[in-house]
């Protein structure tokens, strides 16, 4: 019985694991507002991001993490403190703040900060082979705050977003890096429209976590699994025994 019971618990823990690991993946969630994206419209030839409070309250002690994910700056990551956001008010991000140079996610011009280096040259879908061509790569953005709704208490409570170029609230990808898909610069995408993308982001009440359960907690959920399966069958041929 003791075995049974620990078997049980074991999967118990292991679903609940999984449920919390998905809550940004379509579990219930509290939308509080959005962000946009924006190519080329705050800064020349640079991204930026509108952050929207569209509530009563402030956002506090905003962050801003960028890992990327594609080219060069694959696995390169950096972050920015924004401060706060007041109600009914919006903050724009403009990239800049770092100079232009490899490596930097927050450099002027993202997209063109590998231009003459190895990399560059005619890749095919390039303008012209241009100069600034090369495979940069786009990268994911972590939002993190603190919304000041005294609903959650005195201290508020978390909210944030996890969004990136292909996986966002569009369904599609949105060039607002100026980059394409596959992270490439001086491309199609490169176009000086100075529009907003559209939002790119929905900010929900809790702390980022991902879609996808990490390695050690899939490990834990096939562990739990099998020992219900173990012991739902235990139970079974007890079962048979007696009768």
């Amino acid at each position: 019985m003791k075995v049974r019971s620990a078997l049980y618990l074991s999967a118990t823990a292991a679903v609940l694991m999984l449920a919390a690991s998905a809550a940004h993946a379509g579990g219930p969630l509290t939308l509080v507002s959005t962000i946009a994206g924006c190519y080329d419209c705050l800064a020349y030839d640079t991204p930026g991001l509108a952050i929207s409070n569209t509530t009563a309250f402030d956002f506090t002690g905003v962050s801003m993490t960028l890992r990327g994910y594609q080219g060069l700056n694959n696995g390169i990551s950096e972050s920015v403190s924004l401060g706060n956001v007041a109600a009914g008010t919006t903050e724009n991000v403009i990239w800049g703040t770092d100079p232009f140079a490899p490596g930097f996610l927050f450099a002027t011009d993202y997209d063109d900060e590998y231009g003459g280096t190895a990399s560059s040259g005619p890749q095919p879908g390039c303008i012209l082979g241009s100069f600034y061509c090369a495979f940069t790569g786009n990268f994911q953005v972590t939002f993190t705050a603190t919304w000041q709704n005294p609903a959650y208490g005195p201290g508020g409570t978390p909210i944030s977003s996890v969004f990136s170029p292909t996986h966002n609230v569009t369904g599609g990808f949105v060039g607002w890096e100026g980059l394409d898909p596959s992270g490439l610069s001086e491309t199609a995408y490169d176009a000086h429209a100075g529009s907003i993308a559209g939002p790119l982001a929905n900010i929900y009440v809790g702390s980022p976590m991902g879609g996808i359960p990490e390695p050690a907690t899939w490990a834990l959920m096939l562990v739990g699994f099998a020992g219900l399966g173990g012991a739902l069958r235990l139970t079974g041929r007890k079962a048979t025994a007696a009768a």
